[in-house]
């Protein structure tokens, strides 16, 4: 029972936490990280409108301190809509979530 609770407090609380942060969030995407390198993660977009423009785009990871990623993840990411158009391409990030 003390499982199910804890685990329910977390959705609620990403759920918040996420409706807090996306401030600002005109587009989203969902992608698979492929690399990292500090607070940045080069990642593989599985889903999106982003993907007319390129397959593979940087993404700040520190907006989401709470979580902890890791090299394989399922993430969904929040932009502001601009694209840079640069190889792999960057945006701003506004959100990340694990995705499971």
């Amino acid at each position: 029972m003390k499982n199910i609770l804890s685990i329910l407090l977390t959705i609620l609380l990403s759920s918040l936490l996420f409706a807090c942060s996306s401030e600002g969030v005109k587009a989203t995407f969902i992608g698979t990280i492929e690399e990292m390198n500090g607070d940045s993660a080069l990642v593989y977009v599985d889903e999106g409108d982003i993907l007319s423009s390129g397959k593979s785009v940087y993404v700040d990871l520190s907006v989401n301190s709470e979580a902890t990623f890791e090299v394989g993840d399922k993430i969904k990411v929040g932009y502001d809509g601009t694209v840079r158009e640069t190889s792999p391409l960057g945006i701003d990030t506004l959100s990340v979530l694990l995705v499971e």
